[in-house]
């Protein structure tokens, strides 16, 4: 067989392999994050937050217009699959390619020993790509990253593909079909930029001598090559479009065409080159053209509403985000960030501490060192990995240079503007709101090409010192190492990572989003808060057609007029718009508002007539006698100076609730700030996953619940899928907001054994009252949170944990608090007295309830001793519950 019918089956059946793999281990429906939102304004051609992803966009409509699965999600979640699978295929060709590189030898004269290490070591690298950490995150959800990770391979691949051509005839083709890939790739994420350096490189060195004038001429033309495409093209044309409309666009082309023709035509070779490689940057470019014209069509979801020439501009340069200077390093003015900023002695400490290390070297770690866990702020630990593909790949670029430099040179320009370059330019602040590593995903794809490349060294090495001169004992050697070097690299890596990236049965986005909007009365008005308490709900409602009468109100999005315009204006798939008593003019122009704590109030209707009704009914004490009117203090949400002040949202709120209060139902998310409730805080009815506004008064904050509401959203209408399956495994994010779901299944029984010998009266199945035993349902109620949400699988807050114990003790259970001690025991048995003895105090009551006291006593008094604190014995004693 030849090299090149080898090459070709090895990349296909790795493309295969590894399609298999991410298919299985494949979200089946929406992810948290922008995955809702790409997946919804993908199926409905909407306009996502800026800059927008058109050419994304587009092929998720296609992907999602083929039934290769039931669920829609699946289905644009398969574009991120084939993507990362053909990243990896590319991977191994450019890894391969490197190294008939530097070998500087015909691969068909290679000995089958030569071969197997060859190929090897590039399955190696891409195998490494494939099964590292935050490569396989974006390979199995929807998102732009594995879409921009494949345009920057192939552009890398396609320079290498112009190298072994130069100077044959026809090898333009290659640099013109990689720039049409930098032109597409603007339609998916400016990651994919980068790689033009990379690529400015392959070209200097295969054409030129390196003197330091020709070097200096390289950066020069590289630098102007990125500055014409994201300075000229992607942000001048805007400015172009916005001057003189698509007729001065359409003129442009028409310059450019004539260009190409006349150059072709004159046989100005070089000429013609670079004016059809600009020709092409922009046709691929154009992919953007969808979103101005989808957003002229107004659909449901169009963010910043790019319709004009204005706001398209804007859209474009994500002004809504505002800049972010390269110095200082610690530039924000907000309270939050000027709080860790003290932290640092200087900037430079606090680039080099935060920016570069924890955002950056601590992802590289991620990769090819280990991952300590995958929660949030996880380190790097060595002994998951055992350091092996760092080592390799560390090896590789030291052997790369030695060997051929230039090419070394290529890889490492790759490996740093997409890496450390790319800390620089962002500049972020601290905290995040979550994990950034994906962003690195094209320094993590240039750092496997030397994992391959480090292999093949080592089997160079080994060769020379085990004297393997015949062709059998290299053979065997080669056959050995890549074997070794798959099991030992890939295979450890593989074990590592398969369960934590196994998304196959994680359904909790979608449930998340079905029991927040089934948490809502007809035609409601839902306050959320951030991205994973509103694209979830979105996505159910554009692409599932589910409670589209429930107007999402994203209290992030409400800071900007544009979006307050659309809820006044609008009604997306029929729903009522929002109610606004100000004019559009004032809406758009919506800023901060000067003001100090001020009584407002409303009138409610015939609202407490209807909650009055609903306690009768079904046998519920209300904690409060309705009022006619809704009073309360309005707060400002944000303070400077001394000074109050309402925020653009704070307003819209308020605006919402004063003119569409009581006529529709008005919710507040169980994941909004309280701080963002204007005071509200006292007036909330717990309904789920929301609260709802009532014209009644609570004595606590959000301490009012309609039980026998409450109770048939947790039995009859919420989805709990595979919350219990062990064999499910369930990332981070759908962890934490599945913690919101125990809660609510205590705070429902904490309320019925109030009064365990009562009555209450419930909806059964059929739509029927039946009245239940207030202690009998309170027990089934913690029966039902132990079985959905084992204590063993989610972690909860051990006061929590042992006020299930005191309510299975009160009411006559206490075997059925054992698995909740047991979770307070393994809390505690990885704590101590000194380091929380607040978990200890808990456990020791959690004890004492349970008819342990002798267990209990023999806490408090370790804890009283290892504090030097006698009281604590007191303190626990006037907690016994009389």
């Amino acid at each position: 067989m030849t090299h090149r019918a080898l090459n070709r089956l090895l990349a296909i059946a790795l493309f295969i392999a590894v399609e298999l793999l991410y298919l299985r281990t494949m979200a089946p429906t929406l992810s948290f994050w922008d995955c809702g939102e790409f997946i919804a304004t993908a199926y409905t051609l909407g306009v996502p937050h800026p800059p927008g992803a058109p050419l994304f966009l587009l092929l998720g409509r296609v992907f999602s217009m083929i039934p290769f699965f039931s669920d829609i999600g699946a289905r644009v979640n398969l574009i991120s699959t084939l993507a990362s699978s053909a990243t990896v295929m590319l991977t191994y060709l450019i890894t391969l390619r490197f190294i008939v590189m530097y070998r500087k030898s015909d691969p068909e004269s290679w000995s089958p020993g030569d071969r197997v290490s060859a190929c090897g070591s590039a399955l190696v690298a891409a195998l490494a790509l494939a099964f590292s950490d935050s490569f396989w995150f974006n390979a199995v959800e929807t998102e732009v990253y594995a879409l921009s990770s494949f345009f920057t391979a192939m552009v890398v691949w396609l320079m290498l593909r112009w190298h072994e051509d130069y100077p044959n005839p026809g090898h333009e083709r290659w640099l013109m079909l990689m720039m049409y890939m930098v032109g597409l790739s603007i339609g998916v994420h400016l990651l994919s930029l980068l790689a033009v350096f990379a690529a400015a490189m392959i070209y200097y060195f295969r054409k030129y001598e390196v003197t330091p004038k020709s070097f200096a001429m390289l950066v020069a033309a590289s630098s102007g090559l990125f500055v014409l495409i994201y300075q000229v093209i992607i942000k001048g044309l805007p400015v172009l479009f916005q001057f003189a409309s698509w007729w001065g666009f359409l003129l442009l082309l028409a310059v450019l065409a004539y260009g190409v023709w006349y150059t072709h035509k004159e046989r100005f070779a070089m000429v013609n080159t670079l004016l059809v490689s600009l020709f092409l940057i922009i046709i691929g470019y154009t992919s953007y053209g969808m979103i101005y014209v989808r957003a002229q069509a107004g659909p449901p979801i169009n963010e910043n509403n790019p319709s004009t020439p204005e706001a398209f501009f804007s859209y474009l340069n994500r002004e809504q985000y505002g800049d972010m200077p390269l110095w200082p390093r610690r530039w924000s003015p907000e309270p939050l960030h000027q709080y860790f900023y003290q932290q640092y002695k200087s900037d430079l400490d606090y680039f080099v501490s935060y920016q570069l290390n924890r955002m950056y070297l601590r992802y590289f770690g991620w990769q090819f060192i280990g991952r300590e866990h995958d929660m949030e702020g996880a380190g790097v630990d060595w002994s998951v990995l055992w350091g092996l593909p760092f080592f390799a790949g560390f090896a590789g670029a030291v052997a790369h240079f030695r060997r051929q430099w230039k090419m070394g040179l290529v890889v490492t320009a790759l490996f740093i503007l997409t890496g450390a370059a790319l800390v620089i330019y962002l500049n972020q602040t601290e905290p995040q709101p979550r994990e950034r590593d994906y962003s690195y995903a094209g320094s993590f794809f240039a750092f496997a090409l030397w994992i391959g490349i480090g292999i093949e060294a080592l089997w160079g090495w080994l060769k020379e010192r085990t004297k393997a001169a015949n062709g059998k004992s290299q053979t065997a050697l080669a056959v050995v190492l890549i074997t070794a070097s798959l099991l030992l690299v890939n295979g450890r890596m593989l074990q590592a990572n398969y369960r934590v990236h196994d998304r196959s049965g994680n359904y909790v986005p979608w449930d998340w989003a079905w029991n927040m909007l089934q948490s809502c009365e007809k035609d409601a008005i839902l306050f959320t808060n951030g991205d994973n308490d509103t694209f979830p709900l979105w996505y159910l409602q554009e692409v599932e057609r589910i409670r589209t009468d429930v107007r999402v109100v994203n209290l992030s999005l409400a800071n900007t007029g544009w979006y307050l315009l659309q809820l006044k204006n609008s009604s997306p798939r029929g729903a009522k718009p929002v109610a606004f008593s100000s004019a559009d003019g004032e809406l758009s122009s919506i800023t901060y508002i000067p003001i100090d704590s001020v009584d407002v109030g409303i009138s409610a209707g015939n609202a407490g007539l209807l909650l009055e009704r609903n306690a009768v009914r079904y046998g519920i004490s209300l904690p409060s006698r309705p009022a006619d009117s809704l009073k309360w203090v309005l707060k400002p949400g944000f303070s400077y100076d001394g000074q109050g002040y309402l925020r653009p949202q704070d307003i819209a709120v308020y605006e919402i609730v004063a003119n569409n209060f009581p006529d529709r139902p008005i919710y507040f998310a169980l994941t909004v700030d309280p701080e963002s409730m204007i005071g509200l805080q006292r007036h909330l009815r717990l309904d789920g996953l929301a609260y709802k506004l009532v014209p009644l008064e609570s004595t606590d904050p959000m301490s009012f619940i309609d039980s026998a509401g409450l109770y048939r959203l947790l039995n009859e209408v919420y989805r709990f899928r595979n919350l219990n399956n062990p064999e499910v495994a369930l990332e981070e994010t759908s962890r934490k907001l599945c913690g919101n779901y125990t809660p609510l299944f205590v705070r429902l029984a904490l309320e019925l054994a109030l009064e365990p010998g009562g009555t209450i009266r419930i909806d059964g199945r059929d739509g029927s009252l039946r009245s239940a035993v207030r202690g009998e349902l309170a027990v089934e109620v913690l029966d039902a949170a132990a079985k959905v949400l084992p204590p063993d699988r989610y972690p909860m807050n051990p006061e929590l944990a042992a006020s299930v114990v005191s309510l299975y003790s009160r009411l006559g259970s206490k075997k059925k608090a054992d698995p909740y001690i047991d979770y307070l025991e393994n809390l505690a048995a990885g704590s101590s007295y000194r380091s929380d003895p607040k978990l200890f105090f808990v456990l020791a009551g959690a004890y004492r309830d349970a008819g342990r006291p002798s267990e209990a006593e023999k806490i408090i008094e370790s804890l009283a001793r290892e504090l030097q604190e006698p009281r604590i014995k007191e303190a626990f004693e006037q907690k016994k519950e009389p």
